[in-house]
């Protein structure tokens, strides 16, 4: 019996495959890393904008519950904190301060991500939910790249824009 032997055929890759290859996998890579990047960032703002917005949801709730004005303030930059208190007070007597689940002992509660607080007006609302003077909370993301409007109107609805420009 005779065995065949075909000596044009090799196995594996050739260095031209290998460079295109590659080639190709940079080209993806260029393109959609800056796309991950304004990804990320648009998530991280979108993260800070609903932290503040469950910090004035559970203010409103406290004040509706428990029939008395309650008060949201907020730190900018450094700190990027945001607590609230029962009153009207501002800022919060210590002896007024909710302290929930995940913030320190005197009621704050932090950004994370390196986001930041840059408009912090206080808002208070009345037992019936609704916001004795309405504002607008401006978040940042690190970068200082986005930011988006944690807006409460006077009835106390409470929702998040994209404002014209960023400072």
């Amino acid at each position: 019996m005779k065995l065949w032997r075909i000596s044009g055929l090799a196995s594996g890759y050739s260095l031209v495959e290998l460079v295109i290859t590659i080639g190709v996998i940079a080209v993806v890579a260029a393109v959609t890393f800056p796309l991950y990047l304004s990804y990320t960032r648009a998530q991280e703002t979108n993260g800070a904008a609903r932290t503040i917005i469950v910090e004035l949801n559970q203010a409103r709730q406290y004040a509706i519950t428990r029939g008395t004005s309650h008060t949201v303030e907020a730190q900018t930059n450094p700190n990027n904190r945001a607590r609230f208190c029962s009153g009207t007070a501002s800022p919060c007597a210590s002896a007024n301060v909710v302290v929930m689940a995940g913030g320190d002992g005197s009621g704050w509660h932090s950004l994370e991500n390196g986001s930041r607080i840059v408009q912090a007006p206080t808002i208070t609302f009345s037992s019936l939910g609704a916001a004795t003077a309405s504002g607008t909370l401006r978040v940042q993301n690190s970068s200082q790249t986005g930011c988006l409007d944690v807006v409460v109107s006077p009835s106390g609805r409470i929702r998040i824009t994209a404002p014209v420009s960023c400072p």
